[in-house]
């Protein structure tokens, strides 16, 4: 592990479009930050700093990463090499890319931009929307069987009938969180933004309002408002401009006593 301080963006400022392209990325490998700090042989704050755009990971790293990309199929069919040289230009490497390295990662089958395509454009930056996921606090379900219907009947709700709200009820043990999770690996490519959070430490709801704003409005273009209300509004306003899964487990921890427990997946 080197011990060397990260190196930071070029002109002090994170760069978010480099931050959202490193969990694009991520996201598309099914890893969490944990799950890839170990592969990459770094700490999960390295990870973090990338994917905060606050630093770029080191060349051997980023060459892994890379690597693991391929393996794992992150890369958009068909352009793996354009949105690999993308992001080795975008995070200010000091030595060129590898291109026998790279020809040879890919079987030998170097891809060429597209007519008209820019080689400075991110990874993500596809005709469909890139999407913006925050679940690293999701439990891992390492095995899953059976429930299809479950399954079925939940996709149904949230991506063809756009329900807004869909409660998973039951006693607890039975793996309500568990079915959640796995639905909203299922669904996540119709949302925008995918958003995880459990309550089971019945947060503030202050505190879980500033959280969910922070990841809905990563470059906020005005300050937060001071008032609560206003607060609300701006969250509303921001789950309106783009479509979001909210998936909120441990609900009942928020319940007065006496109410019903449940645990939600909602999308708007």
């Amino acid at each position: 592990m080197n011990s060397k301080p990260a190196r930071t963006h070029t002109y002090g400022e994170r760069d978010y479009a480099y931050g959202q392209a490193m969990v694009t990325l991520r996201t598309a490998m099914h890893l969490k930050q944990t799950g890839l700090a170990q592969l990459l042989g770094v700490s999960r704050g390295a990870v973090l700093g990338w994917e905060a755009g606050s630093s770029y990971p080191k060349a051997e790293h980023l060459k892994r990463f890379i690597a693991l990309g391929v393996e794992r199929q992150a890369w958009a069919f068909g352009r793996e090499e354009e949105e690999i040289r993308a992001l080795w230009q975008a995070a200010h490497q000091k030595v060129l890319l590898d291109v026998p390295w790279l020809s040879a990662l890919l079987g030998g089958r170097p891809h060429e931009p597209a007519e008209g395509s820019s080689a400075s454009a991110l990874p993500g930056a596809r005709p469909a929307p890139r999407r913006r996921v925050d679940w690293d606090d999701a439990p891992d379900v390492p095995s899953f069987y059976g429930r299809k219907h479950e399954l079925a009947r939940l996709w149904q709700w949230v991506v063809q009938e756009h329900c807004r709200v869909v409660s998973i009820l039951g006693m607890g043990g039975i793996g309500k969180s568990a079915l959640a999770v796995m639905l909203m690996h299922r669904v996540a490519e119709h949302f925008e933004v995918v958003l995880f959070r459990s309550l089971r430490d019945a947060p503030a709801f202050e505190a879980w309002l500033a959280d969910c704003l922070r990841v809905l409005s990563p470059q906020p273009a005005v300050p937060v408002p001071q008032s609560l209300q206003e607060r609300l509004s701006l969250l509303l306003e921001r789950l309106r401009a783009r479509r979001t899964l909210l998936v909120l487990d441990n609900l009942e921890a928020l319940l007065q006593e006496g109410e019903s427990g449940r645990r939600c997946a909602g999308g708007t």
